[in-house]
């Protein structure tokens, strides 16, 4: 299992995007930024969302955090979020999407701001942190809830009006929705695994940029994004759930 260390220094400005609750590329910089070499150290699971259906909760958690102490000797942001999202006290469960996007925007690697104003430069403002972290929020609580087709059409709207507030609320009445006519039906959750999830990722953020086809340096950035998003998996594998896409443009 691999974590990202957080590289120093931001790759964003501070000011806020329009109804993100999250800060959000200026546009100051327009030019695609260069790769840097990532950090990494060995550990265990990081995000809560990476769990699958019935994986650790509760006390269970608390262990992970305590065996990651002996791993990260020096205190990093990522140990303060672990402690957060696994503390009894803290958050935990599904995350709304301002929480769920402080989580991404403090404790991921430089490189995923980078990937995310790439996309912004090539596909337009919306296709940036916002709407990437958003296409992130839907997979990891739609998936197996929400209909796919249903996240991906809110993403392809969300790129035609720009008003994320609007369909942070649809998807949460969605998805509230949904929960309840299973619970009326009787019907038993399906299991979702972080496949399941990275797949409609990628479909949700192809949705946000109108792409027929991923290209290569637009697949380079979705996997910096996916795999900062699931730091548990293993590289080689979200790379190939990415250059398998139906509509990834196979490298020669």
């Amino acid at each position: 299992m691999v974590v990202v260390a957080r590289a120093s220094g931001r790759a964003w400005c501070g000011r806020k995007g329009r109804g993100s609750g999250v800060e959000r590329s200026c546009g100051c910089v327009r030019a695609a930024r260069p790769r840097r070499e990532r950090f990494v150290v060995r550990a265990s699971k990081v995000f809560e969302w990476e769990y699958e259906d019935g994986e650790a909760t509760g006390s269970e958690a608390s262990e992970l955090v305590k065996g990651l102490a002996s791993k990260l000797q020096t205190e990093t942001p990522l140990f303060g979020l672990l402690n957060k999202l696994f503390s009894p006290a803290g958050v935990s469960g599904e995350l709304t999407y301002q929480e769920f996007s402080r989580a991404l925007y403090d404790n991921v690697s430089s490189q995923f701001h980078i990937s995310c104003e790439n996309l912004e430069k090539r596909f337009g403002d919306i296709a940036g942190v916002r709407g990437c972290i958003f296409c992130l929020w839907l997979a990891c609580y739609g998936t197996g809830v929400v209909k796919e087709e249903a996240m991906a059409e809110s993403c392809s709207k969300l790129r035609q009006n720009e008003d994320l507030s609007y369909f942070i609320e649809l998807f949460e009445y969605q998805k509230d929705e949904a929960k309840d006519l299973r619970a009326k039906k009787g019907v038993e959750a399906p299991r979702v695994t972080q496949e399941n999830k990275i797949r409609v990722a990628i479909d949700n953020m192809l949705s946000l940029m109108n792409l027929d086809a991923i290209d290569g340096e637009t697949q380079i950035d979705f996997y910096e994004i996916l795999w900062c998003c699931f730091p548990s998996s293993e590289p080689s594998f979200v790379k190939n759930l990415i250059s398998t896409h139906p509509k990834a443009v196979r490298q020669v």
